[in-house]
Order: structure tokens, then sequence, then C-alpha cells
């Protein structure tokens, strides 16, 4: 309390970056923006959170719940839910499994599913007594709907939304954040930040010095971006290790679900000084080959 009877409102302050495959947090503390880890259903430490809906009959999980219930043939699980936000409205339907559900429900479920994970289950330094204040980074090129539904969201799960910021903005914002308290600024300086994520492809254009930062624009494709590379990337698994197409449509959900995750890790653990990358299909089923 201040001294009166009127209560100081205690706030833990968050940039959250709501991406396509995966979600990313981070908290001010003292100066520094450490990330949030959370815990997976595996043990591991991960500084991420899925954005997965699993549904069955009624029922809908989200999250690492939804992530677990991949390896159940009875659910079935939506990744990059976050793709259908270029079409979506307040009133547009999504067709899961057996239902119907609007899309606005599964944000707001979602993002109640992430609030309910970092409280219980992250290294995020609060208590449920705190507001979540929260700074929310989009793509450089949503549109007023997808804006207007990923803050919509957030607030009917309880966050308290001070923004919307664009992602390759954020970027530029903190590279001439550390010009600036390095002193490394000569003179007036312009720069292209792009954003490669997990379903859309950013770019913007930046002028800045000492003391301002001005976004000259900001373009981006809705519809490219890592999940893309991670289907073009199963594809060639398969073609490589001669896997015939009756077999391919007996994929199983979990096993569509292994292969995508298989080409994404690999994908993810390209470096400058890579000359190939091998695929182990045996991660997908049993008795599968590793490809090259």
């Amino acid at each position: 309390y201040n001294g009166s009877t009127e209560a100081v409102r205690y706030a833990m302050k968050l940039g959250i970056d709501f991406g396509t495959t995966r979600i990313v947090a981070a908290f001010v503390d003292r100066g520094n923006y450490p990330v949030v880890v959370f815990e997976a259903p595996d043990g591991n430490s991960v500084e991420w959170f899925p954005p997965l809906v699993a549904v069955k009959g009624g029922e809908r999980r989200y999250g690492w719940e939804a992530w677990a219930a991949q390896e159940d043939p009875g659910w079935t699980v939506v990744r990059s839910l976050k793709r259908g936000l270029d079409y979506a409205g307040p009133g547009t339907l999504v067709q899961i499994g057996e239902q119907k559900v609007p899309m606005q429900d599964l944000l707001r479920e979602l993002a109640v599913a992430l609030k309910t994970s970092l409280l219980e289950n992250s290294t995020l330094p609060v208590n449920r007594q705190e507001t979540l204040d929260v700074m929310l980074g989009v793509p450089a090129n949503a549109n007023s709907n997808q804006r207007f539904l990923t803050a919509e969201a957030f607030r009917q799960a309880g966050f308290n939304v001070v923004g919307l910021l664009n992602e390759p903005s954020a970027a530029s914002i903190e590279f001439g954040h550390r010009k600036r308290t390095t002193h490394q600024f000569s003179e007036r300086m312009c720069i292209l930040v792009y954003d490669f994520g997990g379903g859309t492809f950013d770019a913007s254009l930046v002028e800045l010095d000492e003391r301002e930062h001005v976004v000259i624009c900001s373009e981006g494709i809705t519809t490219l971006g890592g999940d893309d590379f991670d289907e073009v990337l199963a594809g060639l698994a398969l073609e490589a290790a001669q896997i015939s197409v009756v077999e391919q449509d007996s994929l199983t959900q979990a096993e569509m679900f292994r292969l995508h995750e298989e080409c994404r890790q690999r994908k993810e653990s390209l470096h400058p000084n890579t000359r190939r990358i091998v695929i182990d299909l045996g991660n997908v089923r049993s008795g599968w080959p590793q490809v090259t």
C-alpha cells in the first residue's frame, strides 16, 4: 500500500512474440529482459510455448497439453493456428475435427493456457495477484482484424495489453538501443530488418540515429515461412527414402506431427558450415531409414 487506503497495483511487464510455431515471452527484470523458460512434458526446459490446439469430441486442449495429445489417435491436433488469422474476422468459424469454433474463442483459450503456464509452469517470478502487462509482437503486415483478434484474445484471457508492436520494428528498436548505450552512432543510418518466422516473412525499412527511430515502411508476405520449408523438406525426405504414396497416405496424425518436427529440428540446426542434413525417418515410423 502507498500509505493511504488506495492499493498500489503491482504488475509484471512482459513482451510476448505470438509466433506461428512458437510463442516466446520475456520479462522486465531490473534493466534486463530474460526469456521465460517453460517445462516441457518430457522434462526438458525450453524457451517457448507451443501454439497448438487439440480437439476430441467436445473437448479442447492447448499448448503442452495439446502437444501430449498428438500421440493419441483420438485427438485432432492443429498446428500454426495463427496462419488462419490472415482471412479471419471476429465471427469466423474454424472447423477442427467435429467442432466448429469461433477463431476468437480459440485464440482466447490459447492465451488462457499460456497465462496458466506462465504462472504455474515457468521461470517467470510472478504471483497470481500481479497484473501481467504485455506488449504483443505482431507481423508487420498484419491487417486490422489480425491485430484486433490478437489483442482482444489476450485481454479476455486476463492480460493487460499495453500495445502492439510490429516484430521487425521491435528488432530495430533493440538494435538502436544497443548502438546508443555503447555510443556507436557516428551518423544517421538506414537499416533493413527482416523477420522470417514460422508463417510469415516481414521486413521494415528503418532510419535511426542517436535520438530518433523512424519506421519508413513495412511489408510482408503472409503465406511464406518456416512451415513451408518443413513441408518441402518432408516431401524431399519421403521421396529420397522411396516411401510409396500408399505408405505416405497411411501416416497417422502423430506420425505426420513427428515428421514435421524432425524436419523442423534439422532445419533449425543449419549453420554456415553445414554441407548436408540427415533426416531420421525412424523417428517418424519404426524401420524407416535415415536420408541425406
